[in-house]
């Protein structure tokens, strides 16, 4: 609307005809923004009414109700609204008070953005962008400047929650020219509401006209919103679509060397104590004072501060376990005292909580405190009761206390004050896969009771590794009897891993009557091919699962139909399929089409780990180009290298490790090549390419392997973890019980024990540790009754 009501202006002036007085407004922008936004809040005025006498409840669409902030104007948007952090303030300049914000130093992504909202603006089209940088990186701060820039006369909107999304989405108050404002994407797509939000969104953006969604995500979010995950129910199928081909600018967590030339070269003040104190290049995490409240978190070592710790430690294990929504102070309180030695508890004075919180919520430098506060919902003000652990802090407590598994008073704080049936969800997987399964079944139990409903998938998995298969399909056909065919799909395919193809051949069959996509999906690969396999792949193709197609693409193959063929596997790789997007590649090289597969495989890059790339760099070593597959083996190693602060919070990524296979390959003739390639890996930043060399060292240089493997494992690789446990089996018993335990509750599972203990002859406690798992202190658990 907007775009026509320029376009008439300019034609009428071009032809030279002047609109009378009384019609001048027809050619001004603002006067059709403010009508469409008075338009917008009558009909939210309407619907508002509406439910308020028929209030929605179902699970996953939420109701239009409460008040609602509507598009304004960019100018009218103060940074500090917006999400953007203040900085530590010029030394030089002390008059300063309040919100300050350095010279900003525009790099590499920032014109990539700002090129990217130019042709939005004179363009006509919907756009979806995202940002994606670790915590502290700037990308809010990077999106802001460039809205800015190129954007000015645009309005903006920024909801809180999911539920604010649908809301103004479903009461179509975004018109052309408006920019949506999804800061930490992932509070508004990963949780409650999520789904629905997402779903009316894509809708939004099939819209013609102008619009732009800006959306900043951790790469560690994004990946876990946009990968579909195997064995489990897919939680996100809405998010990963709308998110599948948006552009992604990576938000760098450095400085480069041209960027720290013109850093030096500018007279902020701010700006040259980050430089001077960030040598590494990390000058936005300097900015924002977070090694300060790093230092500031250890040293709580005091007789008053020790509460204060205790408290932020504890927020620091809810999050990095899983607890996403704000956190209770109840829960923060219940479960501090854990964090405690018996004389700190003794000496505790009575308002020892009141006192915790303050000494957590003082902002350090002026700038973060440890526990922020959270936005009330609607309108001005906190939410009593709930606090928001500061990013940074949540960032590096996922590397530095990885090894440690929260005491007794964590998980009986959690079993009572957790916020939502989802935190219980993801801390009970946290806890099994950590090995304490009897707690995992309690907060599952927990989870789904309150209606959460792949805690029952998960419920009944373990139900059937534990034996436990009649209960397990009693409770899965009850669910089935809901709609849900999930559990009884998850049984069955637990059953297929001790391989009986009958059973569950037969379970698959059974959760199909419910025509769902995935059950649909499951059927067609029980069944491989034949007749009733592709009718049920074109059922599910319809219905928008997203493995359907790469499957139904097969069998149109085999068929003969090489055009139907190919167009499935662009529908699946659309959809962020990853055997379909591997498939296409392969197809490219096939054809000698190397730079189109290239193409295509640095554009799949950009929402995975790169092992498109990875596969093109094992055809040309096949093919006998040995210098194509080097080239394209290290681009590999490089993309990892991008994303190196975030590799702790990774598995083991297939691209980095292919790529290593097919330099080990390369550089396997003389002891100078090795040299070469091993000295090359280590100096980059990623600790998984340090596993990487490590890997390549084992078996000539195992003392070296081991460094290597230690140095990964400090930066909290799990891998590395997990090899050093290995290489330690053969040496020192208690040193390597320690370090298997260590894997275990860094995420690793209770399997790599009880391989130990079958190693050293203890098959009975082995057996025991993977029916019944670990207590909570990391004791042997006893038999105990689903």
């Amino acid at each position: 609307m907007i775009g026509l009501v320029r376009a008439i202006g300019a034609e009428a002036k071009h032809q030279g005809v002047e609109p009378l007085r009384d019609e001048r407004h027809l050619f001004d922008v603002d006067h059709w923004r403010r009508r469409h936004r008075n338009a917008a809040a009558e009909r939210i005025g309407r619907q508002n009414t509406r439910a308020a006498r028929h209030p929605v409840h179902s699970v996953g669409e939420p109701g239009i109700v409460g008040s609602l902030d509507l598009p304004r104007s960019l100018a009218d948007w103060q940074p500090e609204r917006l999400g953007v952090h203040c900085a530590i303030t010029d030394p030089l300049r002390t008059a300063g008070r309040g919100f300050v914000l350095p010279a900003y130093i525009a790099r590499r992504h920032d014109h990539e953005l700002r090129d990217l909202l130019t042709g939005a603006a004179s363009g006509e089209d919907p756009v979806l962008l995202v940002l994606s940088g670790y915590s502290c990186t700037g990308k809010t701060r990077t999106a802001y400047e460039a809205v800015t820039a190129c954007l000015a006369d645009w309005a903006l909107v920024y909801p809180k929650d999911a539920d604010g999304l649908y809301r103004l989405l479903a009461a179509d108050a975004l018109g052309p020219s408006t920019v949506l404002w999804l800061n930490e994407a992932q509070e508004l797509l990963g949780g409650h509401g999520g789904e629905a939000a997402a779903a009316a969104l894509r809708r939004r953006l099939e819209q013609p006209g102008p619009f732009v969604v800006i959306a900043t995500l951790w790469p560690g979010h994004r990946k876990e919103l946009t990968d579909r995950p195997t064995g489990v129910q897919d939680r996100h199928p809405q998010a990963r679509a709308l998110l599948a081909t948006a552009p992604v600018i990576t938000v760098p967590a450095v400085f480069d060397g041209p960027a720290l030339g013109r850093l030096h070269e500018s007279d902020d003040g701010a700006l040259a104590v980050a430089a001077r104190n960030a040598p590494d290049g990390s000058i936005t995490q300097t900015l924002a004072g977070g090694p300060a409240l790093v230092q500031w978190y250890e040293q709580a070592d005091g007789a008053q501060d020790c509460y204060g710790k205790a408290v932020v430690t504890a927020a620091m294990d809810a999050r990095r376990l899983g607890h996403t929504s704000p956190l209770p102070l109840a829960l923060l309180e219940v479960a501090a005292p854990g964090y405690l030695t018996g004389p700190q508890r003794a000496a505790a004075p009575t308002n020892w909580f009141e006192t915790a919180l303050a000494f957590a919520r003082t902002k350090i430098k002026g700038v973060a405190a440890a526990l922020g506060e959270v936005a009330h919902d609607y309108g001005m003000g906190a939410r009593p009761g709930v606090c928001r652990l500061a990013d940074y802090l949540d960032h590096y407590a996922r590397t530095a206390r990885r090894e440690c598994f929260p005491p007794a008073s964590f998980w009986h704080a959690v079993e009572h004050h957790a916020a939502t049936a989802a935190d219980l969800y993801e801390l009970a997987c946290s806890a099994e896969v950590r090995g304490r399964l009897r707690l995992a079944a309690a907060l599952l139990r927990l989870a789904a009771d309150m209606g959460h409903g792949p805690a029952w998938e998960a419920i009944v998995t373990m139900m059937a590794y534990r034996g436990v298969t009649e209960e397990a399909e009693n409770l899965a056909r009850s669910l089935l009897r809901s709609g849900d065919p999930e559990p009884m799909l998850a049984l069955a395919w637990t059953l297929s891993e001790v391989g009986d193809p009958d059973e569950t051949e037969r379970l698959v069959r059974e959760a199909a009557t419910t025509k769902r996509a995935s059950a649909l999906t499951s059927l067609a690969a029980v069944l491989s091919h034949g007749p009733e396999a592709e009718a049920a792949l074109t059922e599910s193709v319809a219905l928008g699962d997203p493995e359907a197609p790469f499957l139904l693409a097969e069998i149109r193959r085999n068929a003969g139909d090489l055009a139907e063929y190919e167009r499935l596997l662009w529908l699946g790789a659309s959809a962020g399929d990853r055997n379909a997007r591997g498939e296409l590649v392969r197809r490219k090289c096939r054809a000698d089409e190397w730079d189109e597969a290239e193409r295509l495989a640095r554009s799949f890059a950009e929402h995975g780990d790169g092992f498109e790339l990875a596969l093109m760099a094992i055809e040309r070593h096949r093919d006998g180009d040995q210098t194509e597959a080097e080239r394209l083996a290290w681009a590999v190693v490089e993309l990892a290298d991008r994303h190196a602060l975030g590799a702790a919070k990774q598995t083991w990524p297939g691209g980095t490790f292919a790529a290593a296979v097919v330099l080990r390959g390369l550089y396997s003739d003389g002891e100078a090549d090795a040299e070469l390639f091993l000295h090359r890996l280590t100096e980059f930043r990623n600790p998984q390419t340090w596993a990487v060399a490590a890997w390549s060292q084992e078996a000539g240089h195992p003392a070296r392997a081991e460094a290597l493997y230690r140095r990964a494992a400090d930066r909290g690789d799990l891998y590395a973890l997990e090899r050093l446990a290995m290489m330690e089996r053969h040496r020192n018993a208690a040193d390597a019980e320690r370090t298997h335990r260590a894997v275990v509750d860094a995420g690793g599972g209770v399997d790599p024990l009880a391989a130990l203990w079958e190693h050293e002859g203890r098959a009975e406690e082995a057996e025991q540790g993977r029916c019944y798992g670990l207590e909570i202190d990391g004791s042997l658990a006893d038999p105990w009754p689903f």
